[in-house]
């Protein structure tokens, strides 16, 4: 079977395969939710001219922690799906410039025809599996991946498998 290489220079199986993405490689997995939703023209406009998306995209570019980014357009906006490898890590990020000069552009302009929004997931348990004919994206861009049988109903083990990772080490 050919492979071809994820960000990680991970071997990734070929769409010809069902895989899994090892997700308990990365037990503090937190998943974060960042959208706008613009109402006017006007408003488009104002966040374009920031110049936030262009810094956004070079920030994340070099924020530690961060493990992949998926972009998707909504019919008022659009929203990205941040994967962190912890909390600590995005609070980190949260923390720091421009990160922090974009919250206060945020509250100059509330109520000018646009809303921010954001979700925070702090994962106990995950599961990423591909079937048949899908090409690597989110965490199988990241993780380690290996093959699988489809179907075969593994998930709480795999799931039971993060848990376990996800478990605070005990000191003697």
């Amino acid at each position: 079977m050919s492979n071809q290489l994820n960000h990680a220079n991970q071997a990734v199986p070929t769409t010809n395969s069902t895989y899994i993405a090892h997700l308990w490689e990365y037990p503090q997995l937190t998943l974060a939710i960042f959208g706008i939703q613009v109402f006017t023209p006007g408003a488009n406009a104002l966040y374009e001219e920031s110049g936030i998306p262009q810094q956004m995209e070079a920030s994340l570019a070099e924020a530690e922690g961060l493990l992949g980014v998926r972009i998707f357009g909504e019919s008022t906006g659009g929203m990205q799906l941040q994967y962190w490898r912890s909390h600590d890590d995005l609070a980190r990020f949260a923390r720091t410039m421009p990160h922090t000069a974009w919250w206060k552009w945020l509250n100059q302009n509330k109520g000018k025809g646009f809303g921010f929004y954001h979700e925070i997931y702090q994962c106990r348990t995950a599961e990423a599996i591909f079937e048949t004919g899908t090409t690597p994206l989110g965490p199988a861009l990241f993780c380690t991946t290996s093959t699988v049988t489809g179907g075969e109903g593994r998930s709480q083990e795999r799931q039971r498998q993060f848990l376990e990772a996800a478990q605070p080490t005990t000191r003697e």
